[in-house]
């Protein structure tokens, strides 16, 4: 009974990902949402913009810039603070009619700032990261649509800085669910 299963659920994805003429695509996207949890002090909204590039199959490609301002908390105690990523992104994706079902992970930039109301204590920090994560881009005409998109965001870095390079992932996270406007070119 599982083989029987199994072997449907391979056909239904077999059909769902090569059942529809696909066509290479260049897209924008403009969105905003919510950074959360990890090291969220609560929900903060962010804002970014992606250039990607799907294939006529499921691959593709994307590259993301993310900004939360006051990702850490209230400007008011502790100054300006924000986390902006710059990350490529590899994209698989299912082409259904006009809309895509997509799986992403990447790594890039990954920058946090906190300037101290005071001037007595700021932090820069630029650390490689890493994302993961999935939505929907659907298409409401030709050329223009709507994505969702939910990513989690962790740094990578050296554990210990001595003469031996480890990569380890770090303690810093967050979760982000994005929503926005893309248009097909």
């Amino acid at each position: 009974m599982m083989r029987v299963k199994s072997l449907i659920l391979t056909a239904a994805l077999v059909g769902v990902v090569s059942g529809a003429p696909a066509q290479a695509e260049t897209f924008a996207t403009g969105f905003g949402g919510t950074s959360f949890g990890g090291d969220t002090s609560s929900n903060q909204g962010t804002l970014g913009l992606g250039l990607g590039w799907l294939g006529g199959g499921v691959f593709g490609f994307e590259v993301m810039f993310h900004h939360t301002p006051d990702f850490f908390g209230d400007n008011d105690f502790l100054g300006s603070n924000n986390v902006s990523t710059l990350m490529g992104n590899l994209m698989l994706s299912a082409p259904i009619d006009r809309t895509r079902i997509y799986a992403s992970g990447g790594a890039g930039l990954m920058r946090s700032r906190v300037d101290d109301a005071d001037d007595f204590f700021d932090v820069n920090r630029d650390d490689f990261g890493v994302n993961v994560g999935g939505g929907v881009l659907g298409y409401l005409s030709e050329n223009v649509g709507l994505r969702g998109d939910v990513r989690y965001f962790r740094n990578v870095g050296d554990p210990e800085p001595d003469a031996e390079f480890d990569i380890d992932f770090g303690s810093f996270s967050y979760w982000q669910a994005t929503a926005g406007l893309a248009v097909r070119f």
